[in-house]
């Protein structure tokens, strides 16, 4: 899971309504999915920072529809909500009642990741927005059966943050989609062994790029 950029602010429509709330001290509008005022702003503003990924298994969630060139001069998106598979998620599911609308809450995730997430309880040290969140010194990667887990050789991990990890790994469904990852991985690995040139990158870089590592082809 790649620590995601969500400075770069499309929906400027949305972002100063939900800024002027945080500085007022509002409670949001209650939160409402697909009803909400800027709800496809959001999507498509986390889709274009997310790369069209789940933010937490890396699974291609849309394809086509992240084009700069929808967005309007008043800062709102301009086009049809292009087909995808994600659902719009909140990581700490307590803010969701008076922040719904919370940009640093806010996720596009894959939709069975949603609702296995739901509200148990999370831990932010693998929130991955944050500006010290680090998925290498976090995480390791086991590429022959394809699951993630806790960095036990990070000496700075006590523990209690190991259990954390693991636990968050679980509850985020990073390896929901082992199966679906050790396809694409394995036919990525044996083009670059056979010295073909892969097609591009599109889904797992995380672990894609920790594989690499972990054999030495980097």
């Amino acid at each position: 899971m790649k620590r995601i950029d969500k400075s770069v602010i499309l929906s400027t429509a949305y972002k100063k309504w939900e800024e002027n709330l945080e500085a007022h001290q509002c409670p949001h509008p209650a939160y409402n999915s697909s009803k909400g005022m800027f709800y496809h702003d959001i999507i498509m503003n986390l889709y274009h920072c997310q790369n069209g990924l789940c933010a937490y298994t890396e699974r291609t969630l849309v394809l086509t529809g992240l084009e700069n060139h929808c967005w309007n001069q008043e800062g709102r998106y301009s086009a049809d909500l292009p087909s995808h598979f994600g659902e719009l998620e909140h990581f700490d599911e307590s803010l969701k009642s008076d922040k719904g609308w919370l940009w640093d809450n806010l996720f596009m995730v894959d939709g069975k990741i949603n609702r296995n997430k739901n509200r148990r309880k999370i831990d932010s040290i693998l929130k991955p927005d944050l500006p010290e969140y680090d998925p290498f010194a976090l995480l390791s990667y086991d590429h022959e059966k394809h699951v993630f887990f806790a960095n036990t050789q990070n000496t700075d991990l006590t523990e209690e943050h190991i259990q954390s990890i693991n636990d968050m790994i679980d509850i985020l469904g990073i390896n929901y989609v082992k199966d679906w990852r050790r396809k694409e991985i394995t036919s990525r690995i044996k083009a670059i062994e056979f010295n073909h040139e892969p097609a591009p990158l599109t889904e797992y870089p995380t672990a894609f790029e920790m594989t690499k590592r972990n054999l030495g082809l980097v």
